[in-house]
């Protein structure tokens, strides 16, 4: 069984050759591209996956590269591995989202390890991904009315200050209280607000 697979994308052929060589010791599949092009038109999993990404490249390069994956909504962990990364290039890919950027030549041990480490932390975050969706997904389960009194409570405010605010009766919000939580099978206040966190985490 494989550790995963690596996407290599660099124009120079030694370059590839060397990488191909270096992770499919390590145990890795490894599928390699002359070209961002020649990358986009192939069908990247992103599943136990990183790419291995030049920045300077003809045609599109890997800032341009970059771009392009989020239009396409394709989320895998990018390790930049250039030669002439300069400063505003390097802060640029690290914005755009890439997890570190490797100075060519690098050690075999250090392209491992940073690819690794990549991997792991995109498992930690979509992890977090999939809790923020079935958080949202939930709450789908409630009113309009109930999601304004869910968030009340779980910004801390009693039965009766819910009421105040609301103009209902306390019987009222503690009925609507009894109802939100039986949709959402939870049995506290905490676990309601930490549901609304999470949910809202994926909308901003």
């Amino acid at each position: 069984m494989t550790k995963g697979i690596i996407y290599i994308i660099d124009d120079e052929y030694d370059v590839r050759f060397t990488l191909e060589n270096i992770f499919r010791f390590a145990g890795y599949m490894v599928k390699s591209f002359a070209s961002a092009n020649e990358a986009l038109s192939f069908k990247l999993l992103d599943t136990d996956s990183c790419i291995v990404l030049d920045l300077n490249m003809p045609d599109v390069g890997g800032l341009q590269f970059q771009e392009l994956l989020k239009d396409k909504n394709i989320h895998i962990p990018i390790v930049i591995y250039s030669g002439k990364a300069d400063v505003d290039a390097t802060v640029m890919a690290m914005t755009d989202g890439a997890f570190t950027l490797i100075q060519k030549p690098a050690p075999n041990h250090v392209l491992i390890e940073k690819v690794e480490n990549a991997i792991a932390s995109f498992k930690h975050i979509d992890k977090h991904h999939a809790q923020c969706q079935n958080a949202q997904k939930l709450l789908t389960l409630l009113s309009p009315r109930e999601i304004e009194i869910a968030k009340l409570f779980a910004n801390g405010k009693t039965a009766n200050e819910v009421a105040d605010t609301l103009f209902i009766s306390r019987r009222t919000a503690e009925a609507h209280r009894a109802s939100i939580f039986s949709k959402l099978q939870i049995k506290s206040v905490a676990l309601l607000a930490q549901l609304i966190l999470l949910a809202d985490m994926i909308e901003n």
